[in-house]
């Protein structure tokens, strides 16, 4: 099956636009411990146009940035992102931005039934305990990636991938109605 080159995601301006016809999100990574999830994040980011990547963290992990680098494909020169203490986080987000929380917790969605709002903050918590309590009250909602298998844990950039391209589907859905 050959691609077919004449579908384009942002309609006349094609696939690399620099302007999509809705908001563009913002993500939020709570205290990443591996720089490769950190490069994989920033390409994700770069791929759907995010408007910005913070990366929280109490003190500086001490990544060598070539390895951020190498990871993200490029990505970390193209895409803006900066390194954050979490108290400084709240003042940073855009103040018209919802903040959805990809985590699993008691009260948290089913994205797949969860419409997702355009103009959107998705925070996605470290590799081994998730999103901090400090930094996940700051989310108006939370959604969960239902998962059928018996590993109930998907790695933070797959878990931010879907979450992300889910969004960007309820976005096309939405203009194509």
């Amino acid at each position: 099956m050959a691609f077919n080159n004449s579908y384009k995601l942002f309609g006349e301006k094609g696939y690399h636009s620099n302007e999509p016809p809705f908001a563009q999100p913002v993500i939020v990574a709570d205290h990443i411990l591996s720089p490769m999830n950190m490069g994989a994040v920033l390409r994700l980011a770069a791929n759907i146009h995010a408007a910005k990547v913070w990366f929280v963290y109490d003190k500086d992990p001490g990544f060598r940035s070539y390895k951020i680098k190498n990871t993200s494909s490029g990505a970390s020169e193209k895409t803006d992102w900066e390194m954050i203490e979490p108290g400084k986080l709240r003042d940073a987000l855009p103040p018209d931005y919802d903040i959805v929380a990809i985590e699993t917790t008691e009260d948290a969605q089913n994205i797949y039934d969860t419409p997702l709002p355009e103009k959107v903050v998705f925070i996605v918590g470290n590799e081994r305990y998730g999103i901090s309590e400090n930094i996940l009250k700051l989310a108006g909602r939370k959604v969960f990636i239902p998962i059928p298998g018996i590993i109930s844990s998907l790695n933070v950039s797959h878990a931010l991938g879907i979450s992300l391209f889910e969004w960007l589907r309820q976005r096309q859905f939405k203009k194509n109605m």
